[in-house]
C-alpha cells in the first residue's frame, strides 16, 4: 500500500457541526410529508440510523410523491446556511487536528455535496485557509463520481486518499470508487449504521485518523 498524500473530507457532520439546522429542516420536511406517527425524537433516530434510500423506502415513502419539492427544499436549506455560517462551529478538536495534518506534510481537501460558497465562507470566518482543494456542490446521490474525477485530476492511486467521512451514502461512493474511508462517530449517521455499511474504520475522537493514516 502506498503512502497517504491526500485526506479528503465531508463538510458537513465531519468538520462542521451543521446537524442542529439540518435536523431542524429534515423535521419541516417531515412535517411536509405528514409524518405524523412519530415524534420528533423517533424521526431524528430514523435519519440518523439509516440510509436516504431506507428512508424512502420506509418512514419518508411518501417523499416519493412530492420527490422534486423535497429536492429543492433540501437545496434551499444549503442556501439558507450561508446566512447561519459565521455561528456554526467546529466539532471538538477537528480545527486543531486539521491544522495538525498540515503541519505532517498531507493535502488536504473537501469534498462535499454542501455550496462551495457556504464552505468558503466556513473557511474564512475561521482562518481556515489550508485545504489544498475545495468542491462543493455535488450531486446527493453522485459524489462516486466526482471522488473518481479528483484521482484523476490529481494522478493519484487509489491507495494514496482516504476519504472521512460521517454519512452511509459516505461509505456507498467510496465504495464505488475504490478508496477507504474513515467514518466519525460525532456525524450524522451512528457508529451501528456506518459499520452496517461497510465503512473502513471507526474513529472516536479526531487524532485516532493518525492511527489510521499512519500504518
Amino acid at each position: 500500500m502506498k503512502k497517504i498524500k491526500f485526506v479528503i473530507f465531508d463538510f458537513d457532520g465531519t468538520i462542521a457541526d451543521t446537524l442542529p439546522f439540518s435536523f431542524q429542516k429534515f423535521l419541516e420536511i417531515a412535517k411536509l410529508l405528514k409524518i405524523d406517527d412519530l415524534s420528533d425524537k423517533e424521526i431524528i433516530k430514523e435519519i440518523r440510523s439509516k440510509s436516504y434510500q431506507e428512508l424512502l423506502k420506509g418512514s419518508f415513502k411518501r417523499a416519493w410523491l412530492k420527490l422534486p419539492y423535497v429536492v429543492n427544499m433540501i437545496k434551499n436549506m444549503q442556501v439558507e446556511l450561508e446566512k447561519e455560517m459565521e455561528n456554526i462551529k467546529f466539532f471538538s478538536g477537528v480545527k486543531k487536528f486539521l491544522f495538525e495534518l498540515k503541519k505532517k506534510g498531507y493535502k488536504l481537501a473537501i469534498i462535499s455535496s454542501n455550496r462551495v460558497e457556504n464552505i468558503n465562507k466556513f473557511i474564512k470566518h475561521n482562518d481556515l485557509d489550508i485545504f489544498d482543494f475545495v468542491h462543493g456542490k455535488t450531486d446527493l446521490f453522485g459524489k462516486s463520481g466526482y471522488l473518481g474525477k479528483f484521482l484523476t485530476d490529481f494522478k493519484l492511486d487509489k491507495s494514496e486518499v482516504v476519504y472521512v467521512g460521517d454519512e452511509i451514502r459516505d461509505v456507498e461512493a467510496c465504495k464505488k470508487v475504490g478508496i477507504k474511508m474513515i467514518g466519525v462517530s460525532w456525524g450524522l449517521h451512528t457508529i451501528e449504521a456506518l459499520r452496517k455499511a461497510g465503512v473502513d474504520y471507526i474513529v472516536k475522537k479526531p487524532r485516532e485518523i493518525f492511527e489510521y493514516i499512519n500504518k
